[in-house]
């Protein structure tokens, strides 16, 4: 039981980490693809 619990709770703490860290992501990326954008525009 002990055993199942935590495999079952690793796979879900792994997959919000990895949740979190997409969105960090994106909302870095999206950012500067704006910036880039907007440079390339202007230019």
């Amino acid at each position: 039981m002990f055993l199942e619990i935590s495999a079952v709770d690793l796979l879900v703490f792994e997959f919000l980490g990895l949740a979190l860290v997409a969105m960090c992501v994106v909302v870095v990326a999206l950012p500067c693809a704006r910036k880039s954008s907007h440079r390339i525009r202007y230019e």
